[in-house]
């Protein structure tokens, strides 16, 4: 048996059986079958489950590779088909439609599998009918330890390279990475393996009470909501949201923050629930060392980047993964021309590129989706393997970041000549007199703050989650807000500093309350924009006196609102600000 090309009979490893790993077992399958070899594929599928597995977006690209590599493909999967992508910064908002062919979203969650896992099926099946085996185990590193020279003939057939898995390691002639960005093998895979730099990402569902979502079918980019978060995706699927906030240092605190400015600014609906939340990472630009002899690495492990909206990339580096193998040889020089040079040159440019653009749009503020709008004018920038960014032909990376860089730099130079004026909104509610928002996820004490305002006469809206609160101050603004600091997703000092900084609800009067009774704790309260601190448990007489002057009647009032004393050995655990 030949070392130095794959040949019939030649053993293949795959690490990873997601999208990417099922993918290249296909591909290798379909197209060593048609060159005549007979490959013995297994893929190593052991992986954690996702607590957020997200939708697929199908493009018609996509849809193409995938009946390519064997996929139906059949119209039921489809449950919304996309009229295209609304991107939003600072106000200004531009939609890109959708290509020929439409966009399909592709997601039952939580009735049913998600797009991701959909079709990851079908590929699996795809693979396993030509021939795959797919082993659930997790691989601890690859080896590679030439036979010797007096081993059995099976032995020195079955290849130079090592699979190490859960104390078993079997032989290979080439080995593939195709697990996702981020969590790699690193120098476990090859010595000096650089995959792709990656972003940290925050990705959650969001569901609604009513069975039907009236969210409009768009996908949706906000570029830079916080100072924390680059870009904010919604993407509505067929009985939820799917949200996803990236950006060097985005926390789920951040992503939390940003969805309920986007439940009061319309993006989403109201009175949404926060189902499931976790971090992940996206890859954020193409890897350096990629092939080692016979090894290769495909999918977000080899390259991408944040504004990818689709599977085309990855199922285009697994198409020519396999090429590479069967047609350019197992010898480093020879994957490094055939596989990377050849195959993965423009998409490696195009990853760059998209990496290099989120910079630029984010400096380019109010500018950015006419940046969008510009590129997109331009047409295609790159050759006949390259896509566009967020599942569209166009605008492409390459013409997104000419586009971007022209316009952050307009918009530096026009931030020094203007003064700055804050968009004023079209229209203001009225503030509602008497009207108090209680905002506490401990019962007791919210039912009893909600009893000592009622009994002034005045109406109490409590709030057991803070995602709902952006959204009602700015419909229907309060007198004021009881606030306490250690809440399930955002602490109130972040949420009072957001409320404080947009202009619908920045007049809000805000009472921040909390048994942390820390000097710190009150100085940051006060620095957030709060009126006042109160420590719990709190007194009705200053309550209530704060709130309505010094000649509110009171009522009759004994013993203080009591809130149960967070014990000091969970003060770190539960207030992290």
């Amino acid at each position: 048996m030949s070392g130095s090309r794959l040949v019939a009979g030649s053993r293949v490893a795959i690490i990873g059986g997601g999208i990417a790993g099922a993918g290249l077992a296909s591909s290798l399958l379909f197209n060593g079958r048609a060159r005549g070899v007979s490959l013995d594929v297994r893929v190593y599928s052991h992986s954690e489950p996702n607590t957020v597995p997200p939708p697929v977006v199908l493009t018609p690209e996509c849809r193409s590779r995938l009946a390519a590599l064997g996929c139906r493909v059949p119209m039921d999967w489809r449950v919304h088909e996309l009229r295209g992508v609304e991107v939003l910064s600072h106000g200004r908002r531009d939609l890109l439609p959708a290509p020929p062919g439409g966009l399909w979203v592709v997601d039952g969650w939580p009735n049913g599998p998600s797009g991701l896992e959909v079709v990851r099926e079908a590929l699996v099946t795809a693979a396993t009918a030509q021939g795959a085996r797919f082993i659930s185990r997790h691989v601890d590193r690859v080896e590679r330890h030439a036979p010797a020279p007096d081993a059995p003939e099976v032995v020195r057939n079955s290849g130079p390279l090592v699979v190490r898995a859960q104390g078993s390691g079997d032989r290979f002639h080439a080995v593939a990475l195709a697990t996702g960005a981020g969590g790699l093998l690193g120098d476990a895979f090859f010595p000096g393996f650089e995959p792709a730099p990656t972003v940290a990402a925050v990705q959650a569902r969001l569901r609604h009470g009513s069975s039907r979502l009236t969210l409009a079918p768009l996908a949706r980019l906000w570029i830079a909501p916080l100072p924390t978060v680059d870009g904010l995706f919604l993407l509505p699927g067929a009985h939820s949201v799917y949200a996803l906030a990236f950006g060097p240092a985005v926390t789920p605190a951040d992503l939390c923050q940003a969805l309920m400015m986007a439940a009061r600014d319309g993006l989403v609906d109201e009175g949404f629930e926060l189902s499931a939340l976790e971090t992940t990472r996206l890859p954020f630009g193409p890897g350096r060392s990629l092939v080692a002899p016979g090894q290769l690495v495909v999918g977000p492990a080899a390259l991408g980047h944040p504004l990818q909206l689709g599977l085309s990339e990855t199922l285009a580096t697994c198409s020519r993964a396999a090429v590479g193998l069967l047609d350019g040889g197992l010898e480093a020089s020879a994957l490094e021309r055939r596989y990377v040079r050849e195959g993965l040159s423009e998409l490696m440019e195009d990853a760059a590129a998209g990496a290099r653009s989120i910079a630029w749009l984010r400096r380019a503020g109010r500018r950015a989706p006419e940046a969008f709008l510009a590129a997109r004018r331009k047409g295609s920038m790159c050759g006949v393997y390259s896509g566009g960014v967020l599942g569209l032909a166009a605008p492409t990376p390459l013409s997104l970041l000419a586009a971007a860089r022209w316009a952050g730099l307009r918009e530096v130079v026009s931030s020094w000549l203007r003064t700055a004026v804050e968009p004023v909104p079209t229209t203001v509610p009225t503030l509602e007199p008497d009207l108090y928002y209680v905002v506490d996820d401990d019962p007791d004490a919210r039912e009893a703050m909600t009893q000592l305002l009622e009994s002034t006469g005045a109406t109490v809206v409590s709030f057991s989650d803070e995602l709902a609160l952006f959204c009602a101050v700015a419909r229907r603004p309060p007198t004021a807000i009881l606030l306490d600091v250690v809440l399930h997703w955002v602490d109130g000092l972040r949420l009072c500093e957001g409320l404080k900084q947009h202009p619908l609800t920045r007049n809000t009067r805000v009472v921040v309350m909390s048994g942390l009774n820390r000097p710190h704790v009150r100085q940051r309260a006060l620095e957030a924009g709060a009126e006042a601190f109160l420590p719990k448990p709190v007194e009705p007489e200053r309550l209530l006196q704060l709130l309505m002057g010094h000649g509110a009647p009171l009522p009759t009032v004994s013993p203080p609102v009591h809130v149960p004393e967070i014990p000091a050995d969970a003060e770190s655990g539960r207030y992290a600000s």
